[in-house]
């Protein structure tokens, strides 16, 4: 029996002894197809989950702004060009802003009918005092009529989105403000 365990005794000692091979963790091309249904599920429930939450506000499928004052018939005082845009300055009485002074600066992206603005306006009020904010967005253009879009940050912190339609063959241009806050 003796001779029994000893010749075991080696069998049995390397059995127990923790041996450090380095394992391999490989991905077979079937186990990657088999989790990208998965993540497109979690995406596609994101953004319904998203969606959901967008349309609870009681809008529907529309955001709705106060005006801040009537529609602004402006006079476009200059219009630059340059390659890769222009710049429109315009001015007229604007409501609570007063003799308004703008100057709007577009930038065209590929194709022309889009692209960046920036705007900057000073109003000059009755009571003596200036109003002025500046902001950037974006245009768009239908034939000859530009369609502007913008956030305007004011001196008095108060916030608006602007839109502005620039018809270049008549000079029409009207801005029309809505508060954001």
């Amino acid at each position: 029996m003796l001779k029994l365990f000893q010749a075991a005794a080696p069998v049995l000692k390397s059995a127990f002894q923790p041996t450090l091979q380095p394992k391999c963790v490989c991905w077979d091309q079937n186990q990657i197809e088999k989790e990208q249904p998965m993540k497109k599920l979690l995406v596609t429930a994101f953004a319904l989950w998203l969606s959901g939450s967008v349309f609870a506000d009681g809008h529907g499928n529309k955001i709705a702004f106060e005006k801040r004052h009537g529609s602004a018939e402006m006079e476009v005082t200059s219009v630059h060009l340059t390659e890769t845009g222009g710049t429109i300055m315009a001015e007229g009485q604007m409501g609570t802003y007063g003799r308004t002074y703008t100057t709007y600066t577009l930038t065209a992206i590929a194709g022309g009918t889009n692209g960046r603005a920036k705007i900057s306006g000073r109003g000059a009020m009755e009571d003596g005092s200036f109003a002025s904010g500046t902001g950037e967005g974006i245009y768009s253009r239908d034939g000859t009529v530009f369609t502007i879009h913008f956030l305007i940050n004011m001196q008095d912190g108060t916030q608006n989105l602007d839109e502005v339609i620039f018809n270049a063959f008549t000079r029409e241009l009207t801005h029309d403000v809505y508060i954001v806050r």
